[in-house]
């Protein structure tokens, strides 16, 4: 995008044009009908060498600064040399279609827009990519704390199936509880290579996005991480952050984009409806000499001043094909303001949803961290039962596999809190802020 304004301006940079030619023309000369002979063919040969400067402004005049100078001789003059000398400036200056500023510069201007669309994109593309990362580097977390947890949760069986073995021997416990306490222990044996396949498959998700290694090494190679710090505690108020939001969208700032570059578009095509009327002028001086050097002091000594002004009008009959475009452009400018308003709406609703998403990952936090508080009573009241004598293993797995599922949720709810507050700072457009990530040239786009 960069390159393409570069080129856009390029075409008021004035460039330097040289021509060299040499001509020979031969003319027949008709039989003398008297003598019956034909006299010698008239023969002109020109030499032409020109250099000059030129280019076109951004209000869109045309100019030429240059030199001329053509050596003519033949039969006519004994083939002596006859330099023709020129000098001068000549300029082309539209009135109504390309004049100005705005016609002239409508290709900078979508040149600069689609610039700054380009940086806006790529903001965009380096906030998900960090979101990503931050999504992925928290599940990592959670199924590291999933694995946990099912260690644990052997554990216990473990212990508990040791503690019923010993009772077993003792008399005061059933083989029945010693065999459903030695399964319960092999079903979360199981568990444990899920969650570690688990553990896996977050651990290459995560490389993915961090690691640009394409070899077979990558899968090998192990992660660990440090317990994610907590995201600020914030309470999100779609409406008065969402003014601030718009701001640093990058999907609403490029929208904002398009609509200026069809706008821009809409202008030049009305412009172009307007009739041709150019103002044509040129200023110079002249020199003829035998000698070329006497011909150019002429020239440089202003003897022969040359000059004209005129105008030149061309008027489509129907200005069909202008019209056409000039619809065309108005239409996809229409279509852009719609396109706009839609996005507006989108980010009110995603805004909204993602405000929504933190309340809600906040209350399953509280939710599912007394469970687990009660999950620890009622284990610990099973155990007391069944050293009693009054309870069964059964009861007491099962409440182990509550206590497990219950940490499972917390762990689950809290990372789904660190997502949403990550997904909210995405829908703000302050992902880069918040983590301190800055993208060289920020403070000219005015992010």
């Amino acid at each position: 995008a960069a390159a393409d304004l570069d080129a856009e301006w390029g075409a008021f940079h004035p460039g330097i044009r040289g021509n060299i030619t040499s001509n020979s023309d031969g003319s027949p000369v008709s039989t003398d009908p008297f003598s019956g002979a034909r006299p010698p063919a008239s023969v002109v040969e020109t030499d032409s060498v020109s250099l000059g400067l030129g280019g076109r402004t951004p209000i869109g005049t045309t100019y030429s600064i240059s030199g001329f100078s053509q050596n003519r001789r033949g039969t006519f003059n004994g083939f002596s040399d006859n330099y023709y000398s020129f000098g001068g400036l000549e300029v082309t200056q539209p009135l109504l279609k390309d004049f100005g500023f705005e016609a002239n510069l409508a290709g900078v201007r979508l040149a600069a827009a689609s610039h700054d669309s380009a940086r806006w994109r790529y903001r965009a593309s380096v906030m998900n990519t960090v979101t990503r990362v931050i999504n992925a580097y928290l599940e990592l977390d959670f199924a590291n704390k999933r694995l946990k947890t099912a260690e644990t949760s052997r554990g216990l069986a473990q212990s508990l199936l040791d503690e019923n073995i010993k009772r077993a021997r003792a008399g005061d416990l059933s083989q029945a509880d010693v065999i459903s306490a030695r399964s319960r222990v092999a079903a979360r044996e199981e568990a444990i290579l899920i969650a570690e396949r688990g553990v896996k498959v977050a651990e290459n998700e995560l490389k993915r996005l961090i690691s640009d290694d394409t070899s077979v090494a990558l899968l090998s190679r192990q992660l660990v991480i440090a317990e994610p710090p907590a995201f600020p505690s914030h309470t999100p108020n779609p409406a008065t952050e969402f003014e601030p939001a718009l701001e640093r969208r990058p999907d609403y700032q490029q929208a904002l984009i398009d609509v200026e570059r069809t706008d821009i578009t809409r202008r030049l095509r009305k412009n172009q409806l307007l009739p041709q009327l150019d103002l044509v002028g040129s200023l110079g001086y002249n020199g003829l000499d035998t000698n070329s050097g006497t011909s150019w002091d002429s020239v440089r000594k202003r003897d022969s001043r040359s000059y004209s002004l005129g105008a030149v009008v061309s008027i489509p009959l129907t200005f069909a094909t202008e019209r056409g475009r000039y619809r065309s452009a108005r239409l996809a400018q229409q279509q852009a303001e719609l396109a706009l308003s839609g996005i507006e709406q989108d980010i009110v609703v995603d805004m909204g949803n993602a405000a929504s998403q933190i309340e809600t990952a906040k209350k399953r936090v509280d939710v599912s961290e007394h469970s687990y508080q009660l999950a620890v009573q009622n284990l610990d009241a099973e155990l007391k039962k069944l050293r009693a004598g009054t309870g069964n293993t059964f009861f007491v797995l099962t409440q182990q596999e509550v206590l497990a599922n219950t940490q499972i949720a917390v762990d689950r709810a809290q990372t789904d809190l660190q997502r949403s507050l990550a997904e909210y700072d995405r829908q703000m457009g302050i992902t880069l802020e918040r983590h301190g990530i800055s993208i060289e040239g920020d403070e000219e786009a005015s992010f």
